[in-house]
């Protein structure tokens, strides 16, 4: 069987100095795929500024990813007897990442996806803080996700082709087999050129199954087959997935945009100000190691870190021109969540509610937004405000006759972010 080679897409000078991705053979290091990572990252920067990035170079560099992290999951789980025991083990996350992750068993539960997707949320927010992100955790998470999707799909695919067995004849089988080997070869003559190594890493995947379920499970040629054009079906699906996802990002950031010379103003300032937060962490290192501070003060520092970036984030927001209402919902929190991500608000956001007002000032003019009686505890418990008005620490449950003056506090912070 031939190696297989992945060849990324052209990169402009701004994009290789970041680093320069060569053609890949067999399976990839974790050094080459921290690399396209590093790329991706940069690529998104630029797409985010109208007018300086290009989306279809970024779609190419997803497809690109998509490719090398399907060699890495072959390479280490596609020879597993018994997919459903096979055990998915996340990287260790540091202490500044909220989300902690546990080993995935066989296919993922929809919870533990979801975590993880959380957890890279929350990890990429540090992309720009270089004490605070390693690109190699991130790399890591990156593949972890991957690998658990990829699990969880095997075995619903597994699932459906043994209820399929029983099923229908083995006549059937084979006319169904011939049928997907049609309509494969029909995608692959119609595909584009961004496409081919997809196509290349896909031949392997289903070689590769093949071989294994002669030697391994025994099942008759026909079955063979079948199993590896449901393989090539899975793989070219999670191509066109992965394609709408970022197109879908485009259009969020270009719905979004606003002109680019004041884009460029506030990534200046940002870049400042990262800067100096950057000076702030050396002297912060520079004295916990020469004072040997405990672990409680360890942890104030990282707090007061913390709030800075989410004031710095807040100032950005509050710095956009034509502001709205709608501007309530990009406000974090000091874990780095927004209430549509939040597990406190149970991704409800602003927008879901419709009575009893909560005046906000904005740009110097007030405006109404609107949050439920039922629903007020759990927003304040999220901007951590407002805490003794709460009947303990851990409740979401405000003190009786405390509506009121709850509402206020919310009315006021939320002013104090954008006004």
């Amino acid at each position: 069987m031939s190696t297989p080679v992945y060849l990324p897409p052209e990169l402009p000078p701004y994009l290789k100095s970041v680093y320069d991705l060569k053609s890949i053979v067999g399976t990839p290091s974790d050094d080459e795929v921290i690399g396209i990572h590093a790329v991706i990252r940069m690529a998104q920067k630029a797409v985010d500024i109208p007018g300086t990035g290009d989306p279809a170079l970024l779609a190419q560099l997803y497809e690109h990813l998509f490719d090398i992290q399907i060699a890495k999951y072959r390479n280490q789980y596609l020879s597993a007897v018994f997919p459903e025991t096979t055990i998915y083990t996340s990287p260790t996350l540091p202490a500044h990442v909220a989300v902690q992750l546990e080993p995935v068993t066989g296919a993922p539960y929809e919870e533990e996806v979801m975590k993880v997707q959380s957890a890279i949320r929350s990890y990429d927010q540090f992309a720009n803080a270089p004490t605070l992100f390693d690109p190699r955790v991130g790399m890591e998470l990156s593949q972890h996700l991957f690998d658990i999707q990829m699990a969880k799909y095997t075995v619903r695919v597994n699932e459906c082709h043994v209820s399929q067995s029983v099923q229908h004849p083995s006549s059937n089988c084979t006319r169904n087999s011939s049928s997907s080997c049609t309509r494969v070869a029909g995608q692959s003559m119609t595909e584009g050129p961004g496409t081919s190594m997809n196509d290349a890493g896909v031949g392997t995947v289903v070689a590769e199954s093949h071989a294994l379920a002669e030697g391994q499970r025994g099942i008759d040629t026909q079955n063979a087959i079948e199993r590896s054009n449901q393989l090539v079906e899975q793989t070219n699906q999670l191509i066109e997935r992965s394609n709408q996802i970022a197109e879908r990002a485009n259009q969020l950031v270009d719905k979004c945009s606003h002109p680019a010379e004041q884009s460029n103003k506030l990534l200046e300032r940002f870049s400042q100000l990262f800067e100096r937060l950057n000076e702030h962490l050396d002297q912060s290192n520079r004295v916990m190691k020469e004072s040997m501070q405990p672990v409680e003060k360890i942890g104030d520092v990282l707090r007061n870190i913390n709030r800075v970036l989410v004031r710095i984030q807040h100032a950005i927001v509050r710095n956009h021109k034509g502001n709205t209402i709608r501007a309530l919902e990009c406000l974090v929190n000091e874990k780095g969540e927004t209430p549509s991500m939040s597990f406190t608000t149970k991704n409800r956001t602003y927008s879901d509610f419709s009575e009893h007002s909560v005046p906000v000032v904005i740009d110097g003019v007030s405006q109404n937004s609107y949050m439920s009686d039922s629903w007020l505890g759990e927003f304040l418990r999220f901007y951590g405000i407002g805490g003794e008005l709460f009947d303990d620490t851990t409740t979401v449950y405000l003190k009786e006759g405390k509506m009121k003056k709850a509402r206020v506090r919310l009315s006021e912070y939320l002013t104090s972010c954008l006004g």
